[in-house]
């Protein structure tokens, strides 16, 4: 029975591309480079066997079959020990108890810089050894990944090119670490791994040995390895009402003290993150609505990013069931449409910024009762666009710049409820300071309600009752 280091030698031999004419030959080269200490996986790669089951823990039969007694527990001079099953699964077991969802993942994988320069040591070793011309050597990293492909297939996860789950597989080694200095202090250059590659490749085998050893000079330590994981984001787009006041939308928090209690996003975010199990998440909303005010009608357009998710298949009935929790538990918050959205399908909320309309209801109070003429004539006025002029808030000075910005009232009315208290609806732009609309903000706005109604006011509760932006789209 043909074992699969006879079967990888007899593809190796039957190459157009093999150097090697007799197993004699192979046989030769393998003991000379099991002589530099490398390992198994390194002395495959160097005789450019391809890729294939004799890769697959098969140490004690290669070194049977190519004549060699087993390497010492030593780590390999030329990739640092980065090459071993061990490492292998345990790249696999630290994926697999992040317990992400993905059934498809890519690697990225950084090794020492180190590692260029003792392939260029090993690959002068080979050819001053009579081992013929070495440039097809499998690479370090394509080498890993087919073992880490490996490991994960056990765990029913394929390794691709592309997909939006990345596992990072970062090596170092700081006994090597100056092992390419002679490198950047030839050439002045950067010691980044470009500039090493670039230099390594215009150096000739003798300005090369004259810095470096050949074959590479021995180790004690392994490369150390660290194993993360970044997934892309998955958003969950709807719109909020909120029913109470003192609820800010994100959380409210001054020097360090949380002003109010609760928050829109921490209610309906939380909840997303424990079923998404993402490490964090940004709510973004269509507008926003001060703490004391009222979010009621549809709600208002928002999305939240659950940055690095680790579940993101079947979420569509567990997100409905969230909607329904807020809503059967009498949350001062509620959602509405809430679904998982596309990235793309977010960009409506930042353009709809400049177009959207908002409409409002306001419980004001006057210092003198205003006549039937007068509410007549600032309703005839409020059939009409009218344009105002508004400075930056005093109360929002300190954030934002000092600007007059022009905003437009589509509609406004005005009723008497009782006393010097009136019920006042209003239509605006986005973007339009109701409150300081109002009371004038000592003159900053004009015209004012105030202004209008020729008497001081002052505006007691606010509430939004419609965002008039088509979010998120019925099509979704």
């Amino acid at each position: 029975m043909t074992s699969v280091v006879d079967a990888a030698i007899a593809e190796c031999l039957s190459s157009p591309d093999s150097k090697y004419e007799t197993i004699e030959q192979i046989k030769d080269a393998a003991s000379a480079l099991h002589q530099t200490h490398a390992c198994s996986l390194c002395i495959l790669r160097f005789l450019q066997i391809p890729f294939g089951p004799v890769y697959q823990d098969q140490d004690t039969q290669l070194y049977e079959q190519l004549g060699l007694s087993e390497q010492s527990a030593e780590p390999c001079p030329v990739c640092l020990g980065i090459l071993s099953h061990d490492v292998a699964r345990q790249i696999a077991e630290k994926y697999t108890s992040q317990d992400f969802d993905a059934q498809q993942v890519t690697l990225g994988i950084e090794v020492p810089k180190s590692i260029y320069v003792r392939h260029r040591s090993m690959q002068i070793f080979c050819s001053a050894n009579t081992m013929t011309q070495v440039h097809n050597v499998v690479d370090v990293k394509d080498t890993l990944k087919y073992l880490v492909a490996q490991q994960l297939a056990n765990h029913n996860v394929a390794v691709v090119a592309e997909c939006d789950t990345q596992i990072d597989i970062a090596f170092a080694h700081a006994e090597t670490a100056r092992d390419c200095q002679f490198l950047a202090d030839q050439t002045n250059m950067a010691n980044s791994r470009v500039a090493i590659v670039a230099k390594l490749t215009a150096c000739s085998d003798a300005e090369f040995t004259a810095h470096f050893a050949s074959p590479p000079p021995l180790v004690t330590t392994r490369a150390l390895v660290t194993v993360s994981t970044k997934r892309a984001s998955i958003f969950v787009g709807g719109r909020y009402l909120k029913l109470e006041r003192n609820i800010s939308q994100t959380p409210f928090i001054v020097e360090g003290r949380r002003v109010t209690e609760h928050s829109v996003s921490e209610i309906i975010g939380n909840p997303i993150q424990q079923l998404t199990k993402c490490d964090s998440y940004n709510m973004v909303g269509s507008g926003r609505e001060d703490a004391d005010v009222r979010m009621l009608g549809d709600g208002r357009p928002f999305y939240i990013e659950c940055i690095n998710p680790r579940r993101t298949r079947t979420l569509d009935e567990d997100i409905c069931n969230i909607e329904r929790t807020l809503s059967t538990t009498n949350s001062p918050v509620q959602a509405r449409r809430l679904q998982v959205i596309r990235a793309q399908d977010t960009a409506i909320i930042k353009e709809g910024e400049e177009n959207k309309t908002k409409h409002y209801c306001a419980l004001v109070w006057f210092a003198h009762e205003l006549s039937q003429e007068k509410l007549a004539e600032i309703n005839d006025l409020g059939k009409h666009e009218i344009v105002l002029e508004q400075k930056t808030p005093v109360r929002v000075l300190h954030r934002r710049a000092p600007l007059t910005r022009p905003r437009k009232l589509l509609a406004l009315a005005i009723e008497h409820i009782e006393g010097r208290f009136y019920r006042v609806r209003i239509e605006s732009e986005a973007g339009t300071y109701i409150k300081e609309f109002v009371h004038g903000d000592l003159g900053r706005t004009v015209p004012s309600l105030a202004g209008l109604a020729d008497s001081p006011a002052d505006i007691f509760e606010l509430d939004v009752e419609c965002v008039s932006l088509d979010f998120p789209p019925p099509a979704i």
